[in-house]
């Protein structure tokens, strides 16, 4: 039996990392509080429809910090495996938030509609302006990032900016013109494009935890690969899944031929694992076995 895993996680880099993610959080959690004085003073549903949005960002760095820390640590008795499955909780937690305060989103906009009120433009520009700038700060913060947990950050965060630019398209409209409609339209724009993100977000994670094949690696041509390794006769109990998204595990059989020697065994082992990591797998289990019988009933899994 052999086994490869490899970490390339900085001590240094790590630490930058949760830095990066605390200074987002605290920006949009200040800019919350913001969301809310303005969207009341300014009688905008937009805005505290953004708010909503908002908050269940802070909710997502809040649990990605602590799951990120979390699932740095090491396999143990409990956790054999590792806690790097811990990140999909945060995520699903986010996402289910994000639904329900979409469809509440959605709900307030139709009152809107049918009973539009009077909202004060130039307010709602002013604060539109600021849910740029503090956004893009906390873009600048996380876009250089190497960990793929921080560059999601970032991502999210950029498409809170690209949002406030709509919002800021609409209070111009609002300012201008009085088109009050165009509040209670963003507001089911918004609700509509968390709607689309948050259940795109919980069907990856439920095909995560059915253990579905990741998108990134081409099982037949890995068995083909493995197949054509030096005294390899056949490959069988060939299983990849991923444990969060990020890491990529594969375990297998392979029935070697009965004259190779054990130099030849750990020589294809090592070829093995290279072929592997061609593939995007972080994490390879090799049984081996010699002559022709199998190790149990189940060859044809």
């Amino acid at each position: 039996m052999s086994e490869h895993h490899s970490h390339n996680h900085a001590h240094s880099h790590v630490h930058r990392s949760h830095g990066n993610i605390l200074v987002a959080f605290f920006l949009n959690l200040f800019f919350v509080f913001v969301e809310v004085a303005g969207g009341l003073l300014t009688n905008s549903f937009a805005i505290l429809s953004d708010a909503i949005h908002d908050f269940g960002d802070c909710v997502a760095i809040g649990f990605a910090y602590i799951m990120e820390r979390l699932s740095e640590k090491a396999p143990d008795e409990k956790y054999t495996y590792g806690y790097r499955r811990f990140s999909l909780l945060s995520a699903i937690i986010t996402s289910v938030i994000l639904i329900v305060g979409s469809f509440a989103i959605i709900m307030g906009a139709v009152k809107r509609f049918h009973q539009p009120s009077e909202i004060h433009g130039f307010g709602m520009l002013i604060i539109a302006v600021l849910g740029v700038v503090i956004n893009g700060v906390a873009v600048l913060k996380t876009h250089k990032g190497k960990g793929i947990n921080e560059r999601a950050i970032s991502l999210h965060l950029l498409e809170d900016v690209l949002g406030w630019i709509a919002v800021l398209v609409g209070s111009l409209f609002i300012y201008l013109f009085n088109w009050y409609f165009v509040d209670g339209l963003l507001s089911v724009l918004i609700a509509g494009f968390l709607l689309f993100q948050s259940s795109k977000n919980i069907r990856e994670i439920f095909v995560i935890l059915l253990e579905k094949t990741p998108e990134n690696v081409d099982v037949n041509a890995f068995r083909a690969a493995v197949s054509g390794v030096e005294g390899v006769s056949d490959v069988h109990h060939l299983h990849v899944w991923s444990l969060d998204g990020e890491k990529t595990m594969a375990t297998m059989h392979i029935r070697m031929l009965g004259t190779t020697s054990a130099a030849e065994c750990e020589k294809a082992k090592k070829r093995i694992i290279t072929i592997g990591g061609e593939q995007g797998i972080d994490h390879i289990t090799v049984q081996i076995d010699l002559g022709t019988e199998c190790c149990d009933s189940n060859c044809d899994l």
